[in-house]
């Protein structure tokens, strides 16, 4: 099959261009442009479309959804294969989500049936999966062990820019009614794990103040509501850095504890190691950490996020916040564990750092089905298959 992949910075465009390409797939890579990422780009538009007829192209293929491909495709009669990894994901909710040329596929199966509920038939559920052979090939050395060895790692950013929208809004307002009130629900969200119920409570008159002091407006026709973005580019972001940043002081205090992140924030006894390289580094980190963490944004309602997947693929042991979709694959104290609450976490960290050979066989396990049922290449066949 004559495949376009459509390229910018994702963390696996190398792995499921490979993949393909072990499937026997013939995939010509082109580079997305910046204009595309935020809007119908009419030049790349053209570009693409004169790339489909050159190439003979069955299939355009993007890790998120474009609208801009999306209209090509419909203009070329081409099936556009679209593969979200991110949530919030706000283009997915773009009127041209309907076009029949489409084959979105989201890791969250919250959002499928939130699309499908409001007339979206193009999109279907489809979990991430892991690169094993690469996860696992690295030869680990004293030098590595030395360098990544620790009690409990994670990975990821704590949300603490100082251009977030939330205190982007917050210096904005001089309105301590909606300060008081949205501190007051991320509080609530924060102690409540495996249901979001931030938009619900962000009432018109809340949103209509949010919008006086950061202007913005839905897209015509587009799928999602205005509380919706609040909700998920605000609120969600803020709870994030609230999230980890408890999590991690907690867990430092009784453990030793690297955080890899390109912030500088200092969280009590966390030893903040910096940015680390997706590809060279991070299979050492998970393969040689205890405990690998993961704390989802509250954004993803149900999915399991990529770094989860890594993990898994690694061999590395998995802590995570309960997050629906895992049961969809996976058992828990089988293949990975999870926790509702901060003090189930610290328990569970408790536990599976004085039972190492139990945590050694759950992470065992985990490899095993990875490697059965979550390569890149099984996925892509899935997908592949269902076009």
């Amino acid at each position: 099959m004559n495949i376009i992949f459509l390229n910018w910075a994702s963390l696996c465009a190398h792995d499921v261009c490979l993949a393909l390409e072990n499937l026997g797939h013939h995939v010509n890579i082109l580079q997305l442009s910046e204009t595309a990422h935020h809007e119908v780009d009419d030049e790349f538009m053209q570009k693409l479309e004169k790339r489909i007829h050159e190439t003979n192209c069955e299939v355009v293929f993007s890790i998120n959804y474009f609208p801009t491909a999306s209209v090509a495709c419909q203009h070329t009669h081409c099936q556009y294969l679209s593969w979200i990894y991110d949530n919030p994901q706000l283009k997915v909710y773009d009127q041209t989500a309907v076009n029949d040329c489409n084959h979105i596929f989201t890791f969250d199966s919250h959002m499928v049936s939130q699309l499908q509920s409001r007339g979206v038939q193009t999109v279907a559920y489809a979990p991430m999966a892991a690169n094993v052979k690469r996860l696992t090939s690295p030869v680990i050395t004293n030098a590595c062990a030395q360098k990544y060895s620790c009690d409990i790692s994670f990975v990821g950013s704590l949300y603490d820019e100082k251009h977030n929208f939330y205190n982007r809004l917050i210096s904005r307002a001089d309105d301590s009614y909606l300060k008081g009130y949205l501190d007051g629900i991320i509080e609530a969200q924060s102690q409540v794990y495996g249901y979001n119920f931030l938009a619900e409570l962000l009432t018109p008159d809340v949103s209509e103040r949010i919008r006086s002091y950061m202007p913005f407006s839905v897209d015509e026709g587009s799928f999602i509501q205005e509380a919706e973005v609040y909700a998920d580019y605000y609120l969600a972001r803020r709870l994030a850095f609230i999230d980890r940043v408890k999590l991690l002081y907690t867990l430092g205090q009784f453990f030793q504890v690297h955080l890899y992140t390109h912030g500088t924030t200092d969280i009590g006894n966390v030893k903040n190691c910096g940015t680390i390289d997706y590809n060279e580094e991070m299979p050492y980190l998970f393969r040689l950490s205890n405990i690998n963490l993961n704390c989802s944004l509250r954004s993803i309602k149900n999915g399991i996020p990529l770094r989860a997947m890594d993990i898994l693929g690694c061999g590395g042991f998995l802590m995570t916040n309960f997050q629906e979709d895992f049961l969809l694959h996976f058992e828990e104290g089988v293949h990975f564990e999870s926790y509702s609450s901060l003090p189930e976490a610290l328990d569970k960290c408790h536990y599976y750092l004085a039972h190492e050979t139990e945590r050694q066989k759950i992470a065992a396990q985990a490899l095993e089905l990875m490697q059965r049922e979550h390569t890149f290449e099984v996925r892509l066949q899935q997908l592949l298959n269902s076009i």
